[in-house]
């Protein structure tokens, strides 16, 4: 059994895939990973054997047995047929801890792998970090084959702390599926938020520009997503904005998707963000985006061309795109389809799996290379 696995490993490469959740699990690296993970079923790639592991789970207090778990299943699985990649999904805070670990498993079973960035806040983690955690973050970039990055900001950012990873620092943009949407013309223009509800997404900025388009009658809202779910309903209450605001809670990807296709803007007004999914997402489905120029977020969203940008924590920019956006319904869908084309030329699925398909095979193929060089030195030192 054991010699007829590595056989297959010989043939083909086996990815591990370390999330935070695993499948349908809340959060944009989760969906995103989903996407992947609904690409592979969709359209199998012959050469990849991919597997997903959780490396947190849903319960945050049982988060160390879900990592014990998950390094056992990455010990079986190297054991049994060999795993020729470990991509590693990388946040801020105590998501860096426990890669840190994962990472060191990795390096001790010689397992080589990939870091894939996607915290907004990974910065300001980076920044407050002295001492062994600093040295652990620079452990764990500098041992990856590759760093896959959402952004230039990203990249900039690692280059700027470790210059000798710039070769090896991949841009990779979150990617959906294709999608069909109908530009709505009648009825009022439905706004659509999705996140993690709470002060760092703009909610309370949301929310006061809300106030200030509430004469007009010709729109609705959906604040969809977890965190403070409660205590926005209860808010949006106290607002009288309860006949216009609705906040469901946290939407699976079939929900996600009803509401994107019923929706005309989405909006976003964060104060921190890598590249979030719904941004992407909302290209998609040839949504007019407003969003604030966080992150990476102004490396796609072009002002005036593919969404709005409006200032951090700027109720009264963030009222007046979106009363434009509702006076104008040519601006709306100009916006749509322009954003819907830049996601068929940079954003689909399939050829972001492609691309990374590649990116796994180079950084197996660079791991032999180094054990080839071991070796030959070992036998020339004989």
């Amino acid at each position: 059994m054991f010699n007829k696995f590595h056989k297959q490993s010989a043939s083909r490469l086996n990815v591990v895939v370390v999330t935070p959740l695993g499948e349908g699990g809340k959060g944009g690296i989760d969906r995103m990973m989903d996407s992947i993970r609904y690409e592979f079923r969709e359209h199998p790639r012959a050469e990849v054997d991919l597997r997903f592991v959780a490396s947190r789970g849903a319960n945050i207090y049982l988060s160390p047995i879900v990592l014990a778990w998950a390094l056992l299943r990455i010990i079986y699985l190297q054991a049994s047929q060999g795993i020729d990649v470990i991509h590693i999904n990388l946040s801020a805070n105590m998501s860096a801890y426990r890669k840190f670990i994962v990472a060191a498993v990795a390096s001790a079973l010689r397992i080589p792998y990939v870091v894939h960035l996607h915290s907004g806040e990974f910065g300001h983690f980076w920044e407050s970090c002295n001492g062994f955690p600093r040295r652990r973050i620079e452990i764990l970039f500098s041992k990856a084959k590759f760093v896959i990055v959402l952004g230039r900001v990203w990249s900039d950012l690692i280059v700027t702390n470790l210059p000798e990873l710039a070769d090896r620092i991949i841009i990779m943009p979150n990617s959906t599926r294709k999608r069909r949407h109908d530009f709505h013309a009648d009825g009022p223009v439905k706004i659509l938020f999705l996140g993690r509800l709470g002060p760092a997404k703009g909610i309370g900025e949301l929310l006061d520009s809300f106030e200030m388009i509430r004469h007009r009658n010709d729109w609705q809202a959906t604040l969809a997503g977890d965190g403070a779910v409660t205590e926005t309903r209860i808010l949006v209450e106290r607002l009288g904005l309860a006949e216009r605001v609705s906040v469901p809670g946290w939407l699976d990807d079939r929900g996600v998707t009803a509401k994107l296709q019923e929706a005309d803007i989405l909006v976003l007004p964060s104060w921190v963000e890598n590249l979030p999914m719904c941004v992407v997402e909302a290209f998609a489905h040839g949504l007019a985006v407003v969003c604030t120029p966080v992150g990476a977020l102004p490396e796609i969203v072009e002002h005036e061309r593919t969404g709005l940008l409006v200032p951090v924590k700027n109720a009264p920019a963030l009222a007046q795109a979106l009363g434009r956006l509702l006076t104008d319904p040519a601006l709306r869908a100009r916006l749509g389809i322009q954003a819907r084309a830049q996601h068929a030329i940079q954003f689909e699925i399939g050829a972001y799996v492609d691309k990374l398909v590649g990116v796994w095979q180079g950084a197996s193929r660079a791991e032999r290379r180094r054990a080839d060089r071991s070796s030959s030195m070992t036998a020339g030192a004989r």
